[in-house]
């Protein structure tokens, strides 16, 4: 059964975003694409590989320029939760959990925020630091979660690895 988590939020608008850094994304973003962009499953079956054994937990395979900004999709493993949660500014993730399971935590606010530029993974500037409330969330395998630009995020807990794609949309990118 697919389940599907919608978690909205107000924007944080109190913290002034930093100009990015000038990173090149790891892999190339279409700019004017003539056919749809295809990322195959024997590209995102290489990438996950590749992410257990070099323990990468976030990696962009596909990036294109569509009307708005720029749409991407990255791999993610995670072996451990984190410590800090995440803001991005502008880019909305979109997780569809392939395997594993564990405590999302959304919304709520930042403690000691600090800059951080994700943009060579496609999620662009945003901001790290200690999470304060929010709302935590089981969340499994074939969910689908939407984390809204602006809103703080973290998985605080994991019941061991977990895999999961992310659909990312950066509207700063133009």
């Amino acid at each position: 059964m697919l389940n599907i988590i919608l978690l909205a939020g107000l924007l944080q608008a109190a913290a002034p975003t930093p100009a990015p850094a000038a990173q090149a994304p790891a892999v190339p973003v279409e700019r004017n694409p003539s056919v749809a962009p295809v990322l195959t499953a024997a590209e995102a079956a290489k990438t996950l590989e590749a992410s257990v054994a070099n323990k990468t937990v976030d990696t962009l395979m596909k990036a294109a320029m569509v009307e708005g900004g720029q749409a991407s999709v990255a791999m993610l493993y995670r072996w451990q939760p984190e410590t800090n949660a995440l803001i991005h500014s502008h880019a909305t993730e979109i997780y569809y959990i392939l395997e594993g399971s564990g405590t999302l935590i959304t919304g709520g606010s930042l403690q000691n925020p600090n800059a951080n530029d994700l943009a060579r993974v496609g999620a662009g500037v945003g901001q790290s630091g200690v999470h304060v409330g929010g709302t935590s969330r089981k969340i499994g395998p074939h969910d689908v979660v939407i984390v809204p630009g602006g809103m703080p995020h973290r998985f605080a807990q994991l019941d061991g690895p977990i895999k999961y794609l992310v659909y990312r949309f950066d509207p700063s990118k133009k």
